[in-house]
């Protein structure tokens, strides 16, 4: 969660007149990471910002202080000695900034207590109960509800106090966050990569055993992308649930359509198509808005966020 630290600093004028001005420490933050880079653009890049709004962050910073902090250069730029003054009291309000976020961390661990309930459907409740495990060593008074279904629980009536769903809601009173998109791929065991090999190779779908879903699911994404393959492959075994195709395939009865982060948690799987870009989810977060500052509700948001953002940066 991103908090915004004002530092009030005595800047003189030419006139020799001491001003008060606020300085944000989040402006005091990318100074740091640009002193560290040593560039402006590998600086912007590293903070999620264009360098146009990283330059106006610095423009903004030396106003606020009355002083240029950087010389900036065409190959990069390097702190002025006033920057450097600066630098040396910014990195320790850095340590100071996270003690204070830790004590926080603590305190709100000691006060989240109660059930959160979080609705979602099949492949991000896996995903969900496959990670929340370290959740609870830093929560102990939290429990966690994950209840999976096709049809999205009413927030409003309070069926669930969270859902993450593969679309934005549109209820005027939620609070919503993206968290990231959910990725697909053409998934087989190990076993059934050896033993058709030469198909796979060739992508022969039509002489490859496929995995789908039932009659009544037909319809779904993903089984729309599989009839549309070259030879218009049938699934041989289907199933009502998303989880029956993953032991299907994962126990060798033939291809089919998973969620990319079972690749990296079931070690028998392996990709004969390992992105498939026109079946990507944007997945959603949403909950009430009369919920936003309930100490557990916050408590799960910001693990989930943090959750998602590592399945990101591991190229999910």
């Amino acid at each position: 969660m991103a908090h915004t630290i004002n530092i009030c600093t005595a800047v003189k004028s030419r006139h020799h007149a001491s001003n008060m001005k606020h300085t944000n420490w989040d402006d005091l933050r990318l100074l740091l990471l640009i002193v560290q880079e040593g560039a402006l653009r590998s600086a912007a890049r590293k903070a999620g910002l264009s360098p146009a709004t990283l330059s106006r962050r610095l423009d903004d910073l030396e106003g606020a202080l009355g002083q240029k902090v950087v010389e900036r250069f065409q190959g990069g730029c390097v702190p002025t000695a006033f920057g450097a003054d600066i630098i040396a009291w910014a990195g320790q309000m850095g340590e100071i900034a996270l003690e204070i976020e830790r004590t926080r961390d603590r305190q709100d661990a000691h006060a989240a207590s109660g059930i959160v309930r979080i609705n979602t459907d099949e492949w991000l409740s896996y995903f969900l109960t496959t990670r929340f495990a370290r959740f609870h060593d830093h929560y102990p008074n939290v429990e966690v509800e994950i209840v999976t279904s096709h049809r999205p629980y009413s927030l409003a009536q309070r069926e669930a106090d969270i859902a993450i769903r593969p679309f934005r809601p549109e209820q005027l009173d939620l609070v919503t966050r993206r968290l990231g998109t959910l990725s697909f791929g053409l998934y087989c065991s190990r076993e059934v990569a050896a033993r058709h090999a030469d198909a796979l190779a060739r992508r022969d779908w039509a002489s490859l055993p496929f995995v789908g879903f039932d009659e009544p699911r037909a319809e779904f994404q993903s089984d729309r992308w599989l009839r549309a393959l070259p030879g218009e492959p049938a699934p041989w075994m289907r199933c009502s649930y998303g989880l029956g195709i993953l032991d299907g395939v994962a126990h060798g009865a033939g291809l089919g359509v998973l969620a990319t982060f079972l690749a990296t948690d079931q070690q028998n799987l392996v990709a004969a198509i390992p992105h498939i870009p026109e079946l990507d989810q944007d997945i959603w977060l949403s909950m009430h808005s009369g919920l936003r500052t309930s100490a557990r509700i916050r408590a799960v948001v910001d693990f989930m966020g943090e959750v998602f953002s590592e399945y990101r940066q591991g190229g999910g």
